[in-house]
């Protein structure tokens, strides 16, 4: 090869390392930006469940329940009731429709406990409140102690992620 073409060579390398290097620091970029965004969406007045995550974010709520006692949370779902037989019990949660074994029978959500009258079944809801843990069956659960629940009009009841 001539001398021309190896310099040719050599700057399409380097362009190319240079593309390289650009996308990775965007993308980390991202990446920080992001886990900043949830390190103040945490850290702010009122962690508000949202459609686009609502799995996770409860599910992150029951599984890291400690980094979230005290917290005030904001969650709209629908009413959903469920019985402890061994201590004779109703508890009630708001839930979502999610992906399960048999198609679209799945739930995600959160218990609630509520000093006042809850709404019926399958109301859709808004409630206000702080995570607290109650036991349930032998297994301490996160459970929000609610401060404000309204009904409101039916959002999105069945979410994926």
């Amino acid at each position: 090869m001539n001398k021309k073409k190896i310099l040719m060579v050599m700057a399409l390398i380097a362009f190319i390392a240079l593309i390289t290097v650009g996308v990775f620091a965007i993308s980390n970029k991202a990446s920080e930006t992001a886990e900043k965004s949830q390190d103040i969406e945490k850290s702010s007045d009122v962690l508000e469940i949202t459609d686009n995550y609502f799995i996770e974010q409860t599910n992150d709520i029951f599984y890291n329940t400690d980094d979230y006692i005290d917290k005030t949370i904001k969650i709209e779902g629908l009413i959903y009731t469920y019985e402890d037989y061994q201590a004779e019990k109703t508890y009630y949660a708001v839930v979502r429709n999610t992906p399960g074994c048999c198609g679209n029978d799945g739930l995600a959500g959160l218990d609630i406990r509520y000093d006042g009258e809850y709404p019926e079944e399958d109301t859709w809801v808004e409630v206000i409140g702080t995570i607290k843990t109650d036991v349930v069956s032998g297994e301490e659960i996160p459970a929000i102690q609610v401060t404000s629940i309204q009904e409101k009009e039916e959002g999105t009841t069945f979410v994926t992620n």
